[in-house]
């Protein structure tokens, strides 16, 4: 793995930890043993290395939802890689956390990426029921994150099965058409 590659997995993880406003350049180049001058050749701060992993997120989302299949298999794959990403509602979350009241950058980039997120998703369901494609899509996006809320912070849930049942309900309330 390059650096850059070490450096956006590191972040992804401490982003999802600490949260974003907790996090230092100085902190991930400490844990990959790295001079701060080196994260700096490759991110040129903090903020535009949020942007790559909302970038990455974003492309990834969009390869699930391209992929051939049906409906419902395209919204698992998507709600399955939903889980390597920089969520951006925690993302916005955890941009208002932190020692000076938050990073105002970091909410309007968050914010950005999820109505980014949110239209990307209301293209794909405002064809399967029309005027309904924007707010199918932010039922959608509530379900995948609260599984994955629900399977980190209560024993007994497994994000999977939470998932899959959630997909299979969001799917079985559309009109029948649009299950192919």
């Amino acid at each position: 793995m390059d650096t850059r590659q070490a450096l956006l997995q590191k972040a992804r993880k401490a982003f999802a930890e600490r949260g974003y406003a907790a996090t230092s350049m100085e902190d991930l180049a400490r844990t990959l043993g790295l001079t701060k001058a080196a994260v700096y050749h490759h991110f040129a701060s903090k903020r535009a290395l949020l942007e790559a992993l909302l970038e990455e997120g974003f492309q990834e989302t969009q390869r699930a939802l391209s992929r051939p299949g049906t409906l419902h298999e395209r919204l698992m794959a998507m709600a399955l890689a939903y889980r390597g990403q920089v969520e951006p509602l925690t993302a916005l979350m955890t941009a208002h956390s932190g020692r000076r009241g938050g990073d105002q950058e970091a909410v309007l980039l968050a914010q950005k990426a999820l109505s980014r997120g949110v239209e990307q998703l209301a293209n794909i369901l405002e064809k399967v029921s029309p005027g309904h494609g924007r707010a199918l899509a932010v039922v959608f996006a509530s379900i995948v994150h609260g599984a994955y809320m629900t399977a980190q912070h209560i024993p007994g849930f497994s994000a999977e099965m939470l998932l899959q049942e959630g997909v299979d309900l969001f799917v079985r309330g559309l009109p029948e058409q649009s299950n192919t």
